[in-house]
């Protein structure tokens, strides 16, 4: 792809994004996409399949920002589950990435879907905004599949914690900062011991 088919790709998506935005402001919350320097910092904190072919769960994939990072750093395809309740992005996500297991599924209700030991699960939703029954259950069903020191992580506006970590049984450390995004993000690591 060259350069113009690459702008144009970014608009359309960026384009596509935001209309799902004026659909639901409060469930999309943000106006742009994550950028891809946010999905190469995001798939950094990924731990390398250890042979064990572990699942990467992506929750809140939107346009594919942040998968597009996890398979440049090598999490193959027919490892990585995008999670996404938007009917148009989830028909994006499926044409841009065959081979990526895509569900049109609210990340709440997790719980109801048959999914694999995970690797490591990373999130752009606006946890932040979601009911304490909200963030226990997409924490819940993350963790259950989750093993001890596996990462979830979640990406926020916010230097502070988007989850209660204590709260949640969960340790927490604010793992990177990205400049390059709009706005400035940070991505915050929990895990369990």
């Amino acid at each position: 792809m060259n350069l113009a088919e690459t702008q144009g790709a970014k608009s359309r998506e960026a384009a596509l994004f935001f209309r799902a935005w004026l659909r639901a402001p409060l469930r999309i919350a943000a106006l742009l996409p994550s950028s891809a320097t946010t999905g190469r910092v995001m798939a950094g904190l990924v731990p390398p399949d250890d042979g064990g072919g572990a699942a990467v769960l992506e929750l809140g994939a939107g346009t594919g920002a942040i998968g597009q990072g996890l398979l440049a750093s090598g999490v193959a395809a027919s490892r990585l589950i995008m999670v996404e309740r938007e009917p148009a992005l989830v028909d994006h996500l499926r044409a841009r990435f065959p081979g990526v297991r895509v569900l049109c599924a609210d990340a709440a209700a997790l719980a109801g879907h048959d999914l694999p030991p995970l690797a490591a699960v990373v999130s752009t939703l606006p946890i932040v905004w979601f009911s304490p029954a909200g963030q226990e259950a997409v924490v819940g069903a993350s963790f259950a599949r989750l093993g001890p020191g596996a990462p979830f992580l979640q990406l926020t506006n916010q230097p502070a914690s988007p989850l209660p970590a204590a709260r949640l049984g969960l340790r927490a450390e604010r793992a990177a900062m990205v400049w390059r995004n709009l706005p400035p993000s940070f991505i915050w690591r929990y895990w369990t011991d």
